[in-house]
């Protein structure tokens, strides 16, 4: 793959922005913060922090609307500010620009930006404990091993993106030619399943929530999760290393109330309250409640870690990911540390 292409066309170089479409009028040079009219617990007022999704509002982003709408930023002084990205660019360029102070985005996509373009970010809380992406295939043609799809093609929610190096890495790591696999786009919704009955590919990259989708509609597939062959951490709380240096109460209370958000999650008897959180910035993602639990239920399986304390940090993967970033070319550092990439001080404190 070429590197410097896709960091140009996603619009990942920090330099270029995406331009004021996500500009919130934070009227302040304080990564996206302003003292809101609301009063918390006892009339204090609280801080209003802005916060930046991956892409739009769904359940994946759950713990953050749950904890707003149950009151747990409230209980530390926050009034949190959701704001639905586009992609993967959104949370890291308007993080760096100051315009939220927390986004969210997996290792394959930070560690490269941080070590080769010196982006001044740094995770901070990881919500991914296990790969939210899988290789689908059918029953019949299962895709168990990455020589399986050499000279084939596999489908990728976006060129260029997570999921399309995710694939890559899996290659490099069984010793194969990732360039010997023809990748197309298959998007990341239900209608990707068409391109794999039609034979157009042999396989495609779909992520939990459509796993969940398909399987509610009892649609039997072969399912390989990326982290099978290449572990690499997925989506995790980030901030500029300078907030981290100054705004420790603020990280660690959003991480505090997140982590009460996953463990009421957790519970299936407050299954409604959830759905009414999520309904608050998407109706639609809540239409079907039966469908809209199983994802809920399906995000706290893969954001639950060994340790049972959500948004804790994997040390030994993230040292393990960035190895293995390097030897597949992703990134091109060769010395930097695992604690340029993340920072677990505020986790543990939680």
């Amino acid at each position: 793959m070429d590197r410097r292409n896709f960091f140009k066309t996603t619009g990942l170089i920090v330099g270029t922005l995406a331009g004021s479409q996500f500009l919130i009028g934070c009227g302040s040079d304080d990564a996206g913060t302003t003292t809101a009219a609301s009063s918390g617990p006892g009339g204090a007022d609280l801080r209003n922090l802005v916060y930046m999704t991956p892409f739009q509002h769904i359940i994946a982003h759950c713990d953050v609307y749950v904890a707003a709408h149950q009151g747990f930023f409230a209980e530390e002084g926050l009034l949190i500010t959701s704001v639905g990205g586009t992609g993967t660019a959104s949370p890291i360029s308007q993080v760096a620009a100051k315009q939220a102070m927390f986004g969210k985005a997996a290792s394959v996509i930070t560690c490269p930006l941080i070590a080769d373009q010196n982006t001044e970010v740094v995770t901070i809380g990881q919500k991914d404990q296990v790969s939210q992406y899988s290789v689908a295939s059918l029953p019949d043609k299962p895709l168990t091993h990455p020589e399986q799809w050499q000279g084939k093609t596999i489908g990728v929610i976006s060129k260029g993106g997570t999921t399309e190096l995710q694939l890559d890495a899996m290659s490099v790591a069984a010793g194969l030619d990732p360039s010997k696999v023809k990748k197309v786009v298959t998007g990341a919704d239900v209608g990707s399943l068409e391109f794999l009955r039609r034979g157009d590919v042999d396989g495609f990259i779909t992520f939990i929530g459509t796993e969940t989708s398909f399987k509610q509609k009892n649609i039997d597939l072969h399912y390989l999760n990326t982290d099978e062959f290449a572990v690499l951490p997925g989506d995790s709380y980030l901030v500029t290393r300078e907030t981290a240096e100054k705004e420790g109460e603020a990280i660690t209370g959003f991480l505090r109330a997140c982590r009460k958000a996953w463990e009421f999650m957790a519970d299936p008897a407050n299954g409604d309250k959830v759905l009414e959180a999520m309904g608050k910035l998407n109706e639609i993602e809540v239409s079907d409640k039966e469908l809209a639990k199983a994802k809920v239920a399906g995000e706290v399986k893969v954001s639950t870690p060994k340790n049972g304390k959500f948004l804790s940090i994997d040390v030994a993967a993230w040292e393990s990911a960035v190895e293995l970033m390097r030897k597949s070319g992703i990134m091109k550092d060769k010395s930097r540390p695992v604690t340029d990439f993340v920072n677990t001080t505020f986790v543990d404190a939680v």
